[in-house]
């Protein structure tokens, strides 16, 4: 859908770089200078298939990545994989060791003092490892190992970089693994594990050939940006600034509002700031299978006349919000729900309309007109039915969402024994691996996955990804 100065590319996913480039073309075709075009995303990682598409094309831009992004835990265990399938008599030990633990399978502690010596290994001699194991440990190697020789026989079989991609992805297991790792994190600062994920696959359709495909991103990579040229740019970067023609990349969702945020409101003054740095022409490319609901929204306001680019649209209302009852936790602080109706400091009344992660949104009474917002946070006092509140969060007193159980004894002694052992090791006090409040809520929760794991507090994706099995192990060993 167009308007006007605007146009919306619906396309597949895997076309998206290829458009944004084209776009770019047949702007600077026009008469256009490089410097005139900006590329915005909603974060860094979203930019990698079209810095990579204006690479390949030998148009001049600014390079926000370099190879680091290769080190990053999704994008560097999926390369791994694709190693370790391309070549299976000689597996490399770090291609091992980056792809074994992902996703968790549980038995890294047991496998390593049976491996062989060297830098290189069969799967052959990996399956003599096998027997070596107890019964538990020998299954589930033998996963993993099975989980190579699938790829091996998809790469052989002649599946391109996406396919190979897509079998790491979704039947071995690697992008649950990595939204275990996400689920840790407690707000969107920078790219997530799935961002990287999905950029990877999005370049797979640029070079198809998974036997060249590292090495083609590495060189590409290396090629230096330039001071004066397209503006790749996330969108938080790009405040106040202005350019006569803009693309927004990869307006889907998971992006649009990201995967990771809790305010949705938030969201959408992103994706505005986003359409609002354009002076002439606006273009919004999306992915055509999950394109983003605020495109929905900026189509139909556009198509009502509502909304052109390079000015500033007014902020969507919200529908009708209907009244709910209060209700408080067993702290007597007020339980943050949607449609509660409170009275502010100053007595400004209204009505709770959404909830944050740390605060709520409150739409204020108003006899006509649009009706303003004020963001409260959890903590402040209120006024419910002419009664003094604290505002708290919607859920009871454990910590991000889930009451605190009482914690198992004896898993909560096995679970110190532990940390005493990882201290020594690292010659580091045990507090700095654990403190006891967490380990208690640990053996309280007894959390079965990695994603259960992650939700726990004091545990972020570092930890996660050091002691997640050795956790899971313990709390196996205690669950009755």
């Amino acid at each position: 859908m167009s308007g006007d100065g605007l146009a919306v590319h619906r396309v597949a996913s895997g076309s998206m770089a290829d458009r944004a480039a084209a776009i770019v073309i047949e702007e600077l075709a026009h008469g256009a200078a490089p410097a005139e075009l900006a590329v915005l995303a909603r974060v860094n990682s979203a930019l990698l298939p079209v810095q990579v598409a204006l690479t390949e094309k030998g148009i001049a831009h600014t390079a926000p990545l370099d190879t680091s992004v290769l080190q990053r835990t999704g994008v560097r265990t999926a390369l791994a994989y694709l190693r370790l399938g391309l070549d299976t008599d000689r597996l490399r030990r770090e291609d091992v060791f980056d792809t074994l633990n992902r996703p968790a399978r549980k038995v890294k502690s047991a496998v390593t003092p049976h491996l062989p010596r060297g830098s290189r290994w069969s799967i052959r001699a990996l399956e003599q490892v096998c027997e070596q194991l107890d019964g538990t440990h020998r299954e589930r190697f033998a996963g993993y190992l099975d989980d190579l020789r699938h790829l091996e026989a998809a790469i052989t079989d002649g599946a391109d970089t996406a396919r190979c991609l897509w079998v790491v992805r979704n039947r071995i297991g690697l992008g649950e693994a990595m939204d275990a790792l996400d689920a840790s994190r407690t707000r969107p600062e920078g790219s997530s594990h799935g961002d990287d994920l999905d950029a990877l696959e999005q370049l797979a359709t640029l070079q198809p050939d998974p036997a060249a495909f590292a090495g083609w991103l590495v060189e590409r990579l290396r090629v230096p940006g330039e001071a004066t040229g397209v503006t790749l740019s996330t969108v938080h970067r790009v405040k106040g600034m202005e350019w006569p023609t803009v693309v927004v990349f990869a307006a889907n969702q998971g992006l649009f509002p990201h995967r990771l945020a809790d305010d949705q409101e938030e969201e959408r003054r992103v994706f505005h700031v986003a359409i609002t740095r354009c002076q002439r022409s606006l273009h919004v490319i999306s992915d055509q299978a999950r394109t983003s609901p605020f495109v929905e929204e900026l189509a139909r306001t556009t198509s009502a006349g509502a909304t052109e680019p390079g000015r500033r649209a007014e902020p969507v209302p919200n529908d009708e919000l209907t009244t709910a009852a209060p209700s408080f936790l067993p702290d007597g602080r007020l339980r943050a729900a949607v449609g509660v109706q409170v009275t502010l400091p100053g007595g400004l009344a209204g009505r709770i309309c959404r909830l944050g992660r740390h605060h709520v949104v409150v739409e204020l009474d108003e006899e006509e007109g649009e009706r303003p917002v004020v963001r409260i946070a959890h903590g402040a006092q209120v006024q419910v039915a002419g009664n003094r509140r604290v505002l708290g969060p919607a859920t009871g007193p454990g910590t991000r969402g889930v009451d605190r159980p009482e914690p198992d004894d004896a898993l909560f002694e096995a679970l110190r024994a532990w940390r005493s052992k990882v201290a020594a090791r690292n010659g580091v006090p045990a507090y700095l691996v654990f403190h006891d409040r967490h380990l208690q809520v640990l053996a309280g929760r007894k959390p079965t996955t990695l994603t259960e794991l992650g939700a726990c507090p004091g545990i972020g994706p570092a930890k996660l990804e050091r002691y997640g099995d050795d956790l899971l192990d313990l709390v196996a060993d205690h669950l009755v």
